[in-house]
C-alpha cells in the first residue's frame, strides 16, 4: 500500500510549484531588464511567459504521474477504484414516514406506489385533486 503522506507532499505542492516558478523566471526577467536592457520591460515579459509556459509543463508531467500512480495502485487492488457508499448515507424502509413512498410522493391506499408518480389525477387526466 502506497504511504498517503509521501503521495501528498508529491502532487500537494503543485500549485505551489506553479506559481514560484512563474514568480522566480518573471523576477529573473526583471532583473535582466533593470540591469542590462535599462527597464524596457521585454526581459519581466519574457520571463513570465517562459515562466507560464515552464509552470504548464511540469503541472502536465505531475498529471501524468499522479495518473500512472493511480493506475498502479488500481492494478494492485482492482476494489480500490469503485465507488464506496457508506451505509449510514442510505434511507432505509424503516426510516420513511407512513405512507411515503420512495419519491416523497403519497403511497396509493393498498401500500403499494402509483404508476402516476403518486398524483391523483381525474379520469380525463386533468389537474391533480386536492
Amino acid at each position: 500500500m502506497a504511504k498517503p503522506w509521501v503521495e501528498m507532499g508529491r502532487y500537494g505542492s503543485a500549485g505551489i510549484e506553479l506559481v514560484l516558478t512563474i514568480l522566480l523566471l518573471g523576477a529573473l526577467g526583471h532583473w535582466l531588464d533593470v540591469r542590462y536592457w535599462a527597464g524596457s520591460g521585454w526581459g519581466t515579459a519574457g520571463g513570465f511567459l517562459l515562466g507560464v509556459v515552464v509552470a504548464f509543463r511540469n503541472l502536465l508531467r505531475t498529471a501524468a504521474h499522479m495518473q500512472r500512480d493511480i493506475e498502479r495502485a488500481e492494478a494492485r487492488d482492482p476494489d480500490a477504484g469503485r465507488w464506496k457508499v457508506d451505509p449510514g448515507w442510505l434511507h432505509e424502509e424503516a426510516d420513511r414516514g407512513e405512507g411515503d413512498a420512495p419519491g416523497g410522493h403519497q403511497a396509493a391506499s393498498d401500500g403499494e406506489p402509483r404508476g402516476d408518480g403518486g398524483h391523483a389525477t381525474g379520469g380525463d387526466g386533468g389537474d391533480p385533486a386536492p
